[in-house]
């Protein structure tokens, strides 16, 4: 019960990773918020989590929207009366390279000013409005987890992504390096965690661009040639120890949940 008693917000929890790191914190004592854009899957994810014994608020909501989540972190205050932890896995996926062939890509010329708008709004100003949502309630309590979930994209630009994806994810990272360095003196660590290709069943890949990644991959789980690729819970597990206390000293920092497809 490594987050036993602790209030928890995770942002994209409605399905995919999100849903994995929502039920992940709940087993380990964590009473939950799970924030979504789309009801459905939202009610769905709440009642697995509620199927875990766990406590779940869940909240439809657009990040981009600087109110909706001013609304949604006073909603959970005033139902549990604490923020202990913000997980900012919301995102809007590079839609630009969806297409299978990687040959027909030409990421700058396919990128319109629309899709620019919404990667931006949601991968880089929506974790911005959700780090400025709980900081006041955390600085009070002089404790705090915020975990930023970033992507390899940030670090070494990606393979098949976007300009506007791979800038936010960058552009996150640089944030979260400056909000651990302003927010320490609080007791508020600010890590991310970045996760490589993972196995959901909306990925973001074609088959062709899997089979590519592939090879920029050397590790393989138990040797298995199959092995590849990550899981949602291996994200929720890098995820869990930044929530925890197994990392109360370590802040402004990132954990490459990527099978070594980029080292150090």
């Amino acid at each position: 019960m490594l987050v036993k008693g602790k209030v928890a917000i995770v942002t994209g929890g409605s399905k995919g990773i999100g849903k994995e790191i929502a039920i992940t914190l709940v087993r380990e004592g964590a009473k939950v918020s799970i924030w979504s854009r789309t009801p459905e899957p939202l009610e769905q994810a709440a009642q697995e989590i509620r199927a875990e014994g766990g406590e779940v608020l869940p909240l439809q909501i657009d990040v981009s929207d600087s109110a909706q989540v001013n609304r949604s972190a006073q909603q959970v205050l005033d139902t549990w009366g604490k923020i202990d932890i913000l997980v900012n896995n919301a995102a809007a996926l590079p839609k630009a390279v969806s297409v299978d062939d990687p040959a027909k890509m030409n990421p700058f010329l396919d990128m319109t000013d629309e899709l620019w708008a919404e990667e931006i709004n949601t991968n880089l100003s929506g974790v911005f409005y959700c780090i400025r949502a709980v900081i006041r309630p955390m600085i009070e309590q002089r404790s705090g987890r915020i975990i930023n979930i970033g992507s390899m994209a940030g670090v070494n630009g990606g393979y098949f992504s976007t300009p506007s994806y791979s800038a936010s994810k960058a552009g996150l990272i640089g944030m979260t390096m400056l909000a651990a360095r302003w927010l320490g003196k609080y007791g508020i660590n600010v890590n991310v965690v970045n996760p490589g290709p993972v196995l959901t069943k909306s990925a973001a890949f074609g088959q062709t661009q899997i089979e590519a990644l592939k090879k920029t991959i050397p590790f393989r789980k138990g040797g298995e040639e199959s092995g590849f690729l990550g899981t949602p819970q291996d994200i929720a597990n890098a995820v869990l120890y930044f929530a925890s206390d197994l990392s109360s000293f370590v802040t402004g920092t990132k954990i490459n949940v990527l099978g070594g497809q980029v080292m150090g």
